[in-house]
């Protein structure tokens, strides 16, 4: 994965809308723990998501046509604690197990680091086909 012009989404002034982009490509390296994700913007325009220090993610429905209602980015959104307690808990869950309960205190806990910016909660809210949720250490965006 090339990583030359990549710029953390902290120092996008002008952050592009996601709304109706259609995600065309998903690229995991386990060993890098780094995560791409590709969009078609509805202008045409191509954009790739890159996650470093990926601590956990999960993805679902991913289809033949997948595309992104709304982006929810910590810092740039801000996550109450019960929003995060409900994304880390669905990120660690599986489709026949649901992940452990977390605590309020342990919400809190993750608010605080994505409002410093040691750990950043990406969500894709999809219209059709893939939802999507990241615990990762940063995100970047190539346009």
């Amino acid at each position: 994965m090339d990583t030359g012009t990549y710029t953390d989404i902290r120092n996008v002034a002008d952050f592009p809308s996601f709304h109706d982009a259609e995600l065309s490509g998903i690229e995991h390296n386990p060993e890098t723990r780094s995560l791409e994700l590709r969009f078609r913007r509805v202008g045409g325009e191509m954009e790739v998501l890159r996650f470093s220090g990926v601590v956990s993610q999960r993805v679902i429905d991913f289809a033949g046509q997948n595309v992104a209602s709304r982006l929810l980015i910590s810092p740039r959104y801000a996550f109450t604690s019960a929003e995060a307690r409900t994304w880390v808990q669905w990120i660690d869950s599986r489709d026949d197990s649901k992940g452990a309960a977390i605590g309020e205190d342990k919400g809190e806990e993750y608010v605080r680091d994505f409002r410093a910016g040691r750990r950043v909660l990406f969500v894709l809210e999809p219209s059709c086909g893939a939802e999507l949720a990241v615990l990762c250490e940063s995100v970047s965006l190539k346009q």
